[in-house]
């Protein structure tokens, strides 16, 4: 996926916002080729903070982090490292959809913590929307919104014909803004397939389709709900 600078540093500029708490300490635990790095090592050296190399189950409780990224899988790890995080730290988990229910015992354990269920493929840098679930606030018992889109961000639940799927209806997620990858590099019949004109933009704007069917909650939130090629 050819990502461009500018969209990864919109992105980082963004998340430094977003996670204050990666100003202390972040666990830095993928490989640099998986984009969850870009969150996990970029945010906190643009907030000034620290980050410390190594894996989940392999890092030292006796000095808690303040930033993990993750995803749903590395849940089992987690439960197992309750003194990985910070009392007060941010736990974002991205890449899989997640359910409340496989968050339980990890919450339990950090009851002053805040959850961030994001939502983004490659092609969108990163992430593009999220779920917050602060501390105090219950979790879902089945899945978990992937949430609203970045302030940015246009999320867009279409049908086939690309027309506004209504509320509750599952649609296909299109998503314009400036996160929109440049394509698939030496692939050009699959970036015009997945890379398409936008019709509620400036002309020239894409979007990008993502295979993703969601529905729009009564609160205006996203709920994924599978693919399109399943």
């Amino acid at each position: 996926v050819g990502v461009e600078r500018r969209a990864l540093a919109h992105y980082v500029e963004g998340a430094v916002h977003r996670y204050p708490d990666a100003a202390g300490t972040a666990l830095l635990h993928s490989p640099l080729t998986f984009d969850l790095s870009a969150t996990a090592l970029f945010t906190p050296l643009a907030s000034g903070g620290c980050v410390v190399l190594g894996e989940v189950d392999r890092a030292a409780d006796a000095h808690p982090v303040g930033f993990v990224k993750a995803t749903p899988s590395h849940l089992p790890l987690l439960d197992r490292r309750p003194g990985l995080l910070g009392e007060n730290g941010t736990l974002v988990l991205g890449g899989e959809a997640l359910d409340g229910r496989a968050l339980r015992d990890w919450r339990a354990a950090h009851l002053h913590a805040e959850v961030v269920n994001a939502y983004g493929p490659t092609e969108l840098t990163v992430n593009c929307a999220e779920h917050r679930i602060a501390p105090g606030d219950p979790v879902p018992d089945g899945p978990v919104p992937i949430g609203r889109p970045f302030a940015d961000v246009r999320a867009m639940v279409l049908d086939t014909g690309l027309a506004p799927a209504p509320p509750g209806v599952a649609g296909e997620l299109y998503v314009a803004g400036p996160g929109v990858a440049r394509g698939y590099l030496g692939r050009r019949a699959l970036t015009a397939e997945r890379f398409v004109a936008c019709p509620f933009g400036e002309p020239g704007e894409r979007m990008y389709r993502t295979g993703d069917l969601v529905r729009r909650l009564p609160g205006g939130e996203l709920e994924y709900v599978g693919r399109t090629d399943e």
